[in-house]
């Protein structure tokens, strides 16, 4: 009798251990993510996910400084930002703890005029207004403007909303706008667009235009919530294209200035924020880096090419 005692107390000793084991594991896989992302088409792509993962704790900001304070900080598990942004404080940061794990928005840049725009090089001696110095809009427009050995005048403007609100009021007759604020352009006014990615893409051979990523902190990616926040952020990037309604109805509900902008116009504008996944990052990434360094501002991506350690080896 005694020694059923003892059997009975060891199987219960087991069965409550391994309660708490389970129970403290799935503390862990709901453990709270921080994610730290711009407003517009960044937001936009990620949506989903912050609408279906409760354990997701997001930060939808405007600008780049919260950005810039994010990757300073390094707070967050998660930010989205411009690839070249994560590339500069990899490079100039010995203790830079974050590494890309996708890029997601391959180009939402656009040439918007007056008058039609049928080849890149009709901007030749005229006067575009660009917004933000230096970073990836002026990037582009410069290597493309360099490759095609033009004569521009580049005007400069903090951000897109400043840019649109030029040629809307005849201040400018070229600026370079951005998705999806620039179908909301176009509903108020009759003016032409040319697609600067596609530029890009003949100045390139094939590869498309790497603007923002997702980065994740190196050791938060082992948490079980930080795996499953990324993959459903991945996954959120691909209703773009398979479910956009689905996409935009989980945006306008999370983003205030999406909201703002309406679904109407979302739907319209999200076949060209080139929201995806691709294979060649890598590749894609390190020739825009080139052309950036050409034009003598490799400052803005930490002044070389980022090593193997920039990117997550899944």
């Amino acid at each position: 009798m005694k020694n059923l005692k003892n059997v009975f107390k060891v199987l219960m000793f087991t069965a409550i251990f391994s309660l708490t084991i389970v129970l403290s594991s799935c503390e862990i896989d709901r453990e709270k993510v921080s994610v730290l992302v711009p407003t517009g088409t960044p937001s936009l792509g990620v949506a989903d996910a912050f609408c279906n993962l409760d354990l997701i704790d997001y930060n939808i900001v405007s600008g780049s400084d919260p950005l810039v304070a994010g990757f300073t900080n390094q707070n967050y598990d998660i930010i989205v930002a411009p690839v070249n942004l994560g590339a500069k404080f990899y490079n100039t940061n010995q203790n830079f703890d974050y590494v890309l794990y996708e890029t997601i928005v391959w180009g939402n840049y656009y040439l918007a005029a007056n008058f039609n725009i049928s080849s890149f090089d009709e901007i030749d001696g005229k006067t575009v207004v660009v917004f933000g110095k230096n970073s990836t809009p002026d990037v582009v427009l410069r290597t493309l403007i360099a490759s095609k050995d033009l004569e521009v005048t580049l005007e400069y403007v903090d951000d897109v909303s400043t840019a649109n609100s030029y040629l809307l009021t005849g201040k400018a007759d070229i600026i370079v706008s951005a998705e999806p604020s620039l179908t909301k352009v176009k509903a108020k006014k009759d003016i032409y667009v040319f697609d600067l990615q596609n530029e890009w893409k003949v100045l390139t051979g094939s590869y498309s235009l790497p603007q923002a990523g997702i980065f994740v902190k190196k050791q938060s990616y082992e948490k079980a919530s930080v795996k499953m926040a990324l993959e459903k952020m991945a996954a959120s990037v691909r209703l773009a294209t398979k479910s956009p309604d689905k996409l935009i109805n989980s945006a306008i509900s999370v983003d205030d200035n999406l909201n703002t902008i309406g679904k109407e116009t979302l739907l319209e504008a999200i076949p060209s924020c080139n929201l995806r996944l691709e294979e060649h990052n890598k590749e894609a990434i390190e020739f825009y880096f080139n052309q950036v360094i050409k034009l003598g501002i490799g400052q803005t991506v930490g002044g070389k090419l980022p090593d193997e350690g920039f990117y997550l080896q899944k």
